[in-house]
């Protein structure tokens, strides 16, 4: 069991409790435990079989019991007997925008609703609007909610978020009275998969307020008004079709232009993030919300949200690290780091073209780059064993380096490196000899087949690949996609150790549906000294673009641009790779 799926268990456990009419405060650990187990880079499930549990921070005694549970029988008492008495139904109604636990227990307690279908009945009959501290409004609200349930999927990946994201700030920024407009919650701190989308406005006159929500309400891709008040509009957005349509909410809050920093850096979070900025606050004799600064001498005015941290005696916290794992007393200390740019990004190995499973040629693939300002462009297209992507033959691969040498003569400044995608056989050898292997500028070593290995026979399959002298680096390593396939299981802390070890670097697959490695284990890299790189696996010239999503990975976990191979210029990472050469 990973952390992950440990932290998913423990954060079902909070809700069911609170579902329950449990203790906040004991619910309120499990969701910490699982927050913090969520964000640590080296594996639980190890600790407990080596006993060194005591070391993960916030575990009293029955939570060491219970995590203990959980990693070696995948359940435990509690949670079992919180799911035998909680009717399936009253889960799904926390998918419906503004219902929460207290209002869900209330609504089953008074109606006796469990279902989404008796939730639809009683609001349609009126007898939702009955219960102290619903009405009407909030009737109208779950039934509306109730719609979007039955049409979305619970989150959605950061790509597709994005591409419905965008255009709605582009045109909210286009409303005659919008001052200032920004992208908030996990979308600007750039997490692999959101619920929502959180957008924050400020217009000059208050008054005008009213009618940008309106014209909000009524933008291309709105599906439907969830609720529109005097500060705030939900919608439910639509991008696409038929079955392939996303459907995500999206709220719009307006503010004044004094509020909005404050209001920005709030509703971007994390929520941990902002617990421990007010307790900052705190700290210096202040108070701080989504409203403003406040202390003895009243509100501090601060133009933008670095003046907020400023404000605070901090170092500007930049989106991406707001997740309250060390960043605010690095930011007190001054020793944020600096975090590498799509800027810096001089070239890319691992992609593919239409000798493999890609859909353009070597030379189109080549182009793309160029015109992206590239200095060098890897490809990494598939091996023989892989006949599913017409991976590629010995002597194919040869035919593909005179393609490659010919091409390199057309250009200066410019130059496609030799490289492979070679499959980690299910033994842990790869699928081309070594001599082959010695013939190429890099080689990234992948797990494609056999994905349902005990983890110990996955950890030591990809640890004998990186001990092969040719293996430049290990492509996507948990083999995940999100929202589609689980990662194999596998140990990453001794996969990174193994890494450090053999000097191999890490890739960070950019392909939005991986984006593997993670960012926690990014951090980790970064503390091992392992040395990370970001590929796009790109199939298609367009693809190359989604490097971007590797750079903000990266950014999550605090990597510099030292630390990713990506930023070597063409003499430099020529000489890099001839070094590793001479050294295999």
């Amino acid at each position: 069991m990973d952390n992950s799926q440990l932290a998913s268990l423990l954060h079902e456990i909070t809700t069911l409790m609170e579902l329950a009419g449990e203790d906040s405060f004991r619910s309120g650990a499990f969701s910490r435990a699982g927050r913090t187990i969520e964000t640590l880079p080296d594996s639980v499930a190890a600790k407990v079989k080596d006993g060194t549990l005591d070391s993960v921070p916030g575990l009293g005694k029955t939570l060491k019991e219970t995590v203990t549970h959980l990693v070696e029988t995948g359940t435990c008492k509690q949670l079992d007997e919180l799911r035998e008495k909680t009717p399936p139904g009253l889960v799904q109604m926390l998918r419906i925008p503004g219902v929460g636990p207290k209002k869900v227990r209330a609504m089953h307690l008074e109606l006796g609703i469990d279902t989404l279908a008796q939730l639809k009945k009683a609001c349609e009959a009126g007898k939702v609007a009955g219960l102290k501290g619903f009405g009407e409004k909030t009737q109208a609200k779950i039934l509306e909610g109730l719609a979007f349930v039955e049409q979305s999927s619970e989150r959605v990946r950061l790509d597709q978020a994005l591409a419905v994201a965008e255009p709605l700030v582009a045109s909210i920024r286009a409303l005659e009275g919008v001052k200032h407009v920004e992208l908030a919650g996990s979308l600007r701190r750039r997490r692999e998969t959101v619920k929502d989308i959180d957008i924050v406005a400020t217009v000059a006159d208050p008054k005008e307020a009213t009618a940008i929500l309106e014209e909000f309400t009524r933008l291309p891709g709105v599906e439907r008004v969830v609720g529109q008040g005097d500060t705030k509009a939900s919608v439910v957005t639509k991008l696409g079709e038929g079955t392939k349509a996303i459907r995500i909410n999206a709220d719009l809050r307006v503010v004044s232009m004094h509020a909005f920093p404050f209001a920005l850096n709030y509703f971007t979070g994390s929520k941990e993030h902002n617990v421990a900025l007010r307790q900052r606050a705190q700290a210096l004799g202040l108070k701080l919300n989504e409203y403003g600064l406040e202390g003895e001498g009243g509100g501090k005015k601060c133009k933008d949200e670095a003046a907020v941290y400023q404000a605070l005696g901090l170092e500007y916290v930049v989106p991406e690290l707001r997740e309250n794992t060390g960043e605010v007393q690095a930011a007190l200390d001054g020793k944020l780091p600096k975090l590498v740019d799509i800027d810096q990004v001089k070239g890319v190995f691992h992609n593919h073209t239409t000798a493999s499973d890609g859909i353009h040629t070597l030379e189109e693939m080549a182009e793309a780059a160029r015109a992206l300002g590239y200095q060098w462009l890897g490809i990494g297209d598939h091996s023989q064993s892989l006949t599913i992507a017409n991976g590629l033959s010995p002597d194919r691969v040869r035919d593909q380096w005179r393609e490659i040498d010919r091409l390199n003569r057309k250009w200066k400044g410019f130059r496609i490196l030799k490289g492979s995608e070679v499959d980690i056989l299910p033994d842990g050898s790869l699928d081309f000899d070594d001599d082959l292997l010695a013939g190429f500028d890099y080689v990234v070593a992948s797990v494609h087949t056999h994905f349902n290995q005990p983890r110990e026979e996955m950890t030591a399959r990809i640890v004998k690949a990186l001990e092969n002298p040719y293996v430049t680096m290990l492509g996507h390593p948990t083999g995940r996609l999100l929202l589609r396939r689980e990662a194999y299981a596998v140990d990453l802390e001794e996969v990174l150790q193994a890494a450090k070890r053999h000097d191999k670097w890490v890739e960070i697959n950019a392909n939005p549906m991986r984006l593997d490695l993670d960012w926690v284990h990014c951090r980790r890299a970064r503390e091992l000294g392992v040395r990370l790189v970001t590929n796009p696996d790109a199939h298609a010239a367009e693809e190359l673009a989604n490097t971007i999503y590797g750079v903000e990975v990266a950014r999550r976990g605090w990597i510099g641009p030292k630390q990713l191979a990506n930023t070597m210029d063409l003499d430099g990472v020529l000489e890099e790779l001839e070094a590793r050469r001479k050294k295999a």
